[in-house]
């Protein structure tokens, strides 16, 4: 890992050294969640060390707003866009409105499916919701004798926590034992709340709750807490936050994945820098289509590990 960090700042420093100044839109979610957060300090790091300007836009989770973003980096004719969309299919008409206007596009987080954008970057999410079906998998035959009640609480619009969710079960499709509940409505803390708080209520014998966002499994996990419930359903999710963290070390959390945001926003700038000025500086310009970065999955077994990305950027 460190080699690569080498490796990605000697990139940035050789084409900063060109001396030619870009400017870059970027436009987010939201930035009041710590994934949003780390993923806009990557970015801004990697364009200190490239000699670029960052203008970001804050939609706060409104499409309409975010689409205005978009059109206003047009009329202003910025070298490239970093898009982290709300909505992908909301999305389309004016990303291809931008790379028709010659601006290159990279989108993070959700791919927005348009001819021409350079690169996705983000997680394998149906690959890590597998591999976190195979903890659960495991947790269900050696400590409930194969047999259990599984239930899901995400943001059910989400095409992201659609595909975290397909890998969770496929894992455990071989399970006799197994009885899925359902998947109920979760997108922020209050929603995730009171979805467990019924589900405690209509099936006190829940064993498991699949919490595939940061919110799901914040409000799942004080939920429990406040019915007493910690010690008798478990809850497997994404995206470490100190609830996350204090569930791992008490055991009432089984399993956490945790993106690396920081290093998605750093490598959303390197494509473009490298898509922009790869040929004259390096002689290639090739980015690959889709730049997957792993997660890193924790336990009580190595959470004392967890390293927490930084929200603020950190490079001057």
């Amino acid at each position: 890992m460190l080699r690569k960090a080498l490796v990605f700042i000697v990139i940035l420093g050789l084409l900063a050294s060109f001396g030619f100044a870009l400017k870059i839109g970027v436009t987010t979610i939201t930035l009041r969640h710590e994934f949003f957060q780390a993923i806009e300090a990557g970015i801004r790091d990697a364009a200190v060390l490239a000699g670029i300007e960052v203008e970001t836009f804050d939609p706060d989770l409104s499409m309409e707003k975010q689409v205005a973003a978009m059109e206003d980096f047009i009329q202003k004719k910025v070298d490239a866009i970093i898009l982290i969309p709300i909505d992908v299919k909301g999305l389309i008409p004016v990303t291809t409105e931008a790379i028709e206007s010659g601006i290159p596009v990279v989108t993070v987080d959700m791919p927005v499916e348009v001819p021409g954008v350079i690169t996705f970057v983000g997680t394998p999410n149906k690959q890590v919701g597998y591999e976190l079906g195979l903890v659960a998998k495991e947790y269900i035959e050696n400590e409930l004798g194969g047999k259990a009640k599984v239930a899901v609480v995400r943001w059910l619009e989400s095409q992201i926590q659609i595909e975290r969710t397909e890998g969770f079960m496929e894992a455990l499709a071989s399970m006799e034992g197994l009885t899925f509940v359902g998947e109920y409505q979760g997108y922020d803390r209050d929603q995730s709340f009171n979805a467990v708080s019924d589900l405690s209520m209509a099936h006190p014998d829940l064993d498991l709750i699949y919490a595939p966002a940061e919110n799901s499994v914040v409000g799942a996990h004080a939920a429990l807490e406040t019915f007493g419930l910690l010690d008798k359903m478990k809850i497997i999710g994404f995206d470490m936050t100190d609830e996350a963290l204090r569930g791992l070390s008490d055991g009432s959390i089984l399993a956490m994945a945790q993106q690396q945001p920081y290093l998605e926003g750093r490598i959303a700038v390197q494509a473009l820098l490298t898509h922009i000025k790869g040929m004259e500086i390096l002689g290639n310009n090739w980015v690959p289509a889709n730049s997957l970065v792993p997660a890193k999955i924790f336990t009580p077994d190595n959470v004392d590990t967890f390293k927490r990305d930084p929200t603020e950027p950190t490079i001057q």
